[in-house]
């Protein structure tokens, strides 16, 4: 997949006869992938030179209220490396200004997307809106392409167990713990990457030696405080995990919040190393135990029980 970042590369790529979806697709779920299903399919039955993807740098209500703008599910890196094994050609990566925000969506239409973008479908979700206000709604978008000559096709929403898959309802599962019902709606366990840094070496005097995580963008979304069952992707392979997520109470002072995961049959260094945390089960409350020894034997049953959770994953 080819990634357009800036806007001179887009007139000098001289695009034509491209299938174009367009939207935020924060955490590429099953209902982005079905846009994405339908995409490449109306590619191919129009025998279209390109499928092209047109998402933006930041969630566009950092810019239009962001008082109202929600966590991320993926950062830009992840969703595109997300996206990328998904049957795209081109991702473009439009920056989303305060001049963004203010583009009228025929305009838009007519400049951006059927001009330089080359397109001859539109393929889009069921609660997409274009441009300044979201004035662009569907009838407007059908109605532009009749002038344009373009095809819109809407994609409907997925539903599973009776509920519609959206952004705004996985967010809501991951703060709220539930992680096997937002890994049913992404179609994989939510996840974060974040890079190891120096700790302090308690969780190794417990015979818990862990790898202190730092993530890197303050917007992406994080499990709340608490123990949870985990695998992770590390430069030497897939292990299974638990993690820690608050300020480890029993043996420091301070409440600040911090994550911690310990791997499963590990040896080695990871420190400066990314690794990608898959969040699998919530187990339980981070809590403060009367010492060292009570500690351990809690962890030891921590492990068990993230044993358990992650051999009736697989």
């Amino acid at each position: 997949m080819e990634i357009i970042r800036h806007p001179g590369e887009i007139a000098a790529r001289r695009f034509e006869n491209t299938a174009v979806t367009v939207g935020v697709f924060d955490g590429v779920h099953r209902g982005h992938v079905e846009v994405l299903r339908r995409l490449g399919d109306i590619a191919a039955a129009g025998g279209r030179a390109a499928t092209v993807l047109v998402t933006f740098d930041r969630h566009p209500l950092c810019v239009t209220h962001p008082e109202m703008a929600p966590p991320l599910l993926t950062t830009l890196d992840e969703k595109l490396g997300l996206l990328a094994g998904m049957g795209i050609d081109v991702a473009v990566v439009e920056r989303f200004t305060p001049e963004t925000a203010a583009i009228d969506y025929a305009a838009y239409l007519a400049g951006r997307l059927a001009g330089e973008l080359g397109m001859r479908d539109l393929v889009v979700g069921y609660d997409f809106h274009l441009g300044r206000g979201r004035e662009g709604s569907q009838a407007r978008l059908a109605e532009e392409g009749r002038l344009l000559g373009f095809g819109v096709a809407i994609v409907p929403p997925v539903v599973l167990q009776g509920s519609v898959v959206s952004s705004t309802k996985i967010r809501r599962d991951v703060m709220e713990r539930r992680l096997e019902h937002a890994a049913r709606s992404l179609g994989r366990p939510y996840f974060f990457e974040a890079e190891v840094v120096a700790g302090e070496g308690i969780g190794r005097t417990l015979g818990f030696p862990t790898a202190n995580l730092s993530v890197e963008d303050p917007r992406k979304l994080l499990p709340p405080r608490g123990v949870y069952a985990v695998t992770v992707d590390t430069a030497a392979g897939s292990y299974g995990g638990m993690m820690n997520v608050g300020s480890a109470p029993t043996m420091r002072g301070d409440a600040s919040r911090r994550i911690e995961v310990h791997l499963f049959d590990f040896a080695g260094e990871l420190r400066g190393e990314r690794l990608r945390t898959h969040c699998v089960a919530f187990m339980r409350e981070e809590r403060r135990f009367a010492g060292a020894e009570e500690l351990r034997a809690q962890l030891m049953q921590d492990r068990s029980t993230a044993c358990g959770i992650l051999e009736k994953k697989h």
